[in-house]
């Protein structure tokens, strides 16, 4: 005779596996979905970021090859010249000084142009190193850096280089234009400049290229599925 109490007892008892068990499963799911999602997520933030550090880091570049330009424009004499007029004490420079505060004044009027690249090159210092280290904030760092550089080598040719220091004099005008080097020397500015991309570049290039080859093969599987329905 069947022992229907066992039996359901028995039932139950595998009832309660099966249910403790697919407790388990879905557990188990969870959270690996959570952990592709966190994934993901942190994967977006480097792309974010990435895409982010190097679009200023080349606007920043942009705006040094500028302020570093060789070519004073005379519209940009004339107007340094006219804030200048202003000035108390004008009157009384000689003529040789006047032209080198012109150009000062033209340079730093260059320099106030670029505020916003320098602005934005500074916000990506924090997420800088939190995402990618310590290496590329410093690069940053040090990008952002020679805008202050060429102000103070800009400073020391409107003091009145007299040039009895052919060597400093040819450092401030190293600093003041983007220009190559002869051979046997360097270009202090330049070469920071430089120096400060490659590791920026080899830093962020690779994530950003990753993240656009990982995009091109989801829309690839979203095509070939649709394709296959």
């Amino acid at each position: 005779m069947t022992d229907w109490a066992a039996t359901g007892a028995m039932l139950q008892g595998i009832g309660t596996i099966v249910g403790a068990f697919a407790v388990l499963v879905a557990a188990r799911l969870g959270k690996s979905t959570f952990d592709s999602w966190r994934l993901q997520k942190v994967t977006e933030r480097h792309l974010e970021q990435a895409e982010r550090i190097l679009t200023a880091a080349y606007k920043a570049r942009r705006a040094l090859q500028y302020v570093r330009g060789a070519m004073m424009w005379g519209h940009e004499l004339s107007a340094a010249e006219e804030i200048l007029k202003g000035a108390l004490w004008w009157q009384n420079q000689e003529e040789r000084r006047r032209k080198r505060l012109v150009t000062v004044q033209a340079y730093y009027e260059r320099l106030k142009r670029t505020k916003a690249e320098q602005d934005g090159l500074n916000d990506c210092l924090p997420m800088a190193r939190a995402l990618f280290g310590e290496e590329l904030e410093k690069s940053i760092d040090k990008l952002v850096h020679q805008f202050w550089i060429v102000q103070v080598n800009v400073e020391s040719y409107g003091d009145d280089d007299s040039g009895n220091d052919p060597e400093f004099t040819k450092q401030i005008r190293r600093a003041m234009y983007d220009v190559s080097a002869r051979e046997g020397e360097k270009n202090e500015v330049s070469d920071a400049i430089n120096d400060a991309m490659t590791i920026i570049e080899k830093t962020c290039l690779p994530v950003l290229r990753i993240g656009s080859a990982e995009k091109s093969d989801t829309r690839t599987y979203q095509r070939a599925g649709k394709a296959a329905a």
